[in-house]
């Protein structure tokens, strides 16, 4: 971490976020989790599948769609993967 002052008055710290700090990579990771729910969500609405988030640290995952459309989310999700 490095300190400069700003005007000669105010200390400002830089942090260094290049460095592998844990609290760094638990919000990068949680970033990562996020994004990806959001993409599910997203590529299942377009696809006309009415995908819900689940809410805490539900037993349930981090969303939920009706059960009809399992294997059509699936197969849609998997055609995106693969390319």
């Amino acid at each position: 971490m490095y300190q400069r002052m700003y005007n000669n008055l105010i200390p400002i710290s830089i942090v260094d976020y290049q460095k592998s700090e844990d609290e760094n990579k638990a919000i990068q990771k949680l970033a990562e989790h996020r994004d990806m729910k959001l993409m599910v969500k997203e590529i299942g609405e377009k696809h006309g599948i009415e995908i819900l988030s689940t809410e805490g640290n539900s037993h349930m995952g981090d969303f939920s769609y009706p059960k009809k459309d399992k294997q059509k989310l699936i197969s849609i999700l998997d055609s995106y993967l693969k390319d």
